[in-house]
Order: structure tokens, then C-alpha cells, then sequence
């Protein structure tokens, strides 16, 4: 996998979170970048209103919006 740059972050949290329910760890972990830019990342998709934020135990989930409204 190609190092993750701004342009194609977004795109690959997108792909990530249509494939299955991760956290915020998780994905980061999946994408070798800091928590805390996964989790900057993911609250400004979220204020995009591309991502819904659940909170789940003690972890912080996003799904992509309108992905469990079937």
C-alpha cells in the first residue's frame, strides 16, 4: 500500500468503512497513521455528513451515512 497523503485518505476511510465497522484505533492501525489524525480525519468526514458517529463500549465507531439504513 502507497503512503497515505490527504488526497487519498479520505477516499480509503471511505472504502475501509464500506467494507466493515472499525474504530478509530482500528483504522488507524489499518492505515499506519496516528490515532489522532485518523480520528481528525474521521470527525471531518463526520461534519461532513459523510460518516454517522456511534459510540460503542468504549470505543468511538463511524459507519458511512445511510450504510445501515436498508
Amino acid at each position: 500500500m502507497e503512503a497515505p497523503t490527504p488526497s487519498n485518505l479520505e477516499k480509503r476511510i471511505l472504502e475501509l468503512l464500506n467494507e466493515r465497522l472499525l474504530s478509530v484505533s482500528q483504522i488507524a492501525k489499518e492505515l499506519k497513521i496516528n490515532r489522532a489524525v485518523a480520528g481528525g480525519y474521521l470527525e471531518a468526514l463526520k461534519n461532513q455528513g459523510k460518516l454517522e458517529f456511534y459510540r460503542v463500549g468504549r470505543s468511538n465507531v463511524y459507519i458511512v451515512s445511510g450504510r445501515m439504513k436498508k
